[in-house]
């Protein structure tokens, strides 16, 4: 059992915050990069939920990442996230979002429009959060035992 006492506290601290730092930028980054890009209906393609449809726009290419806190930074373009997740500190705060002036149609994507279903390619990725952050923390574990 590891033992820590009061003359060793700094030390913890500073481990611990480099793991929880580590847990983010790999959960995060796993994230993002797990969302597909599929051929859309102008493509061949169809509406896949989970996936962003690559027609004839750039919807794919309008991600904006911004991270607030440790530093900030703001990236567009769609491997944007890359470098934010890479700069991120736990307990920073960042957003990532598609659309804007460069795909202002996003929105009718996602949640679906015309009678074309939404691929809610956001809510997918927000509802497998806990997934990767479980595979995160394994993936820490693992490098730490050894």
């Amino acid at each position: 059992m590891t033992r820590y006492s009061f003359a060793t506290l700094d030390r913890w601290v500073t481990k611990v915050e480099k793991i929880q730092t580590a847990v983010v930028r790999q959960a995060v980054g796993d994230m993002l990069a797990d969302i597909q890009i599929v051929p859309g209906i102008n493509r061949g393609g169809a509406r896949v939920r989970g996936t962003i449809p690559r027609d004839l726009g750039a919807l794919a290419n309008s991600l904006r990442s911004t991270l607030y806190g440790s530093s900030a930074m703001t990236q567009t373009g769609q491997q944007s996230h890359v470098l934010v997740a890479g700069a991120m500190s736990a307990g920073d705060v960042a957003r990532f979002s598609w659309g804007g002036s460069v795909a202002p149609y996003a929105a009718a994507v996602h949640y679906g429009a015309r009678g074309l279903p939404g691929t809610f390619w956001i809510d997918v990725a927000a509802d497998g959060w806990q997934g990767y952050v479980r595979a995160a923390v394994a993936r820490a574990r693992a490098e730490i035992i050894g």
